[in-house]
């Protein structure tokens, strides 16, 4: 297996683990995760109705990124994901910094996947 190949799977195995388990955190701690959603959500779905969606999306997401489907995909939604609640929180920096280097391990992921299907398609030269 390359070097390459070692890398993608480090970068889906340990983002798999990021969104499972802050879906894990949902559901045994879903107050905790109320003061990171804008308030505005609130006004269209029920707090309760939004955390356990959104924690059955990070499990969808988590799997997804294993799978190895689409990669391109799902490593761009894991980088917005990681954007919007940095955008929406600024508040809460100090705690959040961690979330930078979450989506810039999914843009990595992104180039790496990207890279490796061009390297794929390319003819070999005799």
């Amino acid at each position: 297996m390359s070097k390459t190949k070692i890398a993608i799977w480090f970068l889906r195995v340990g983002l798999a683990f990021v969104f499972a388990y802050a879906s894990y955190e949902i559901c045994i701690n879903p107050a905790n995760f109320l003061k990171y959603t804008p308030s505005f959500i609130f006004n269209f779905i029920p707090e309760n109705l939004f955390l356990y969606s959104f924690g059955v999306a990070e499990i969808a997401l988590a799997a997804w990124l294993l799978t190895g489907w689409k990669p391109e995909y799902s490593s761009v939604i894991s980088v917005m994901l990681m954007v919007g609640i940095i955008a929406f929180n600024p508040e809460y920096f100090q705690i959040l910094f961690r979330n930078v280097a979450i989506g810039f391990g999914g843009l990595a992921l992104l180039m790496l996947e990207s890279s490796a299907r061009n390297t794929l398609a390319k003819p070999k030269a005799a």
